[in-house]
């Protein structure tokens, strides 16, 4: 192979590169940005109002909203809890719900799904959330 050649070749690829690598980054910030304003407009207050029927009905759970998440945690163990996580994970990133329960009082099993799978970050609604947030919220309740 010609010098001329291999080089031409090696240069075009590692530009590719570069491009995917910037694309990539455009893409991270703006996941980023849609699922903090997502946290502080749909899932935080949903997770507050939650924690509040919870408690009216006499039920110890906390609303937590630590970086990057938000959280309804049991007062009886700090295992258990649900939330909403970005997944940057795979490309475009999305929003998983994950469900958190102490299992035998040393073992935690861990799920967790996808919310509104192919619905954008910054579209997410509360309705979106419904379906995994309370079948998990009860599974919590009745332990």
């Amino acid at each position: 192979m010609e010098v001329a050649e291999l080089r031409r070749q090696l240069l075009r690829e590692i530009e590719h590169a570069r491009t995917e690598a910037a694309e990539r980054r455009q893409g991270s910030d703006a996941a980023h940005a849609a699922y903090a304003h997502f946290i502080v407009e749909t899932a935080g207050p949903l997770v507050r109002q939650t924690v509040s029927v919870l408690r009216a009905e006499g039920l110890a759970f906390q609303a937590q909203t630590p970086a990057g998440s938000a959280r309804i945690a049991s007062d009886k163990s700090a295992d258990d809890f649900v939330e909403f996580v970005l997944d940057t994970s795979v490309r475009p990133p999305r929003v998983l719900g994950r469900l958190s329960v102490t299992v035998n009082r040393q073992n935690v099993h861990v799920e967790e799904r996808p919310i509104a799978e192919g619905t954008a970050i910054g579209k997410l609604n509360e309705s979106d959330l419904l379906p995994f947030l309370v079948p998990a919220v009860a599974r919590l309740a009745v332990r």
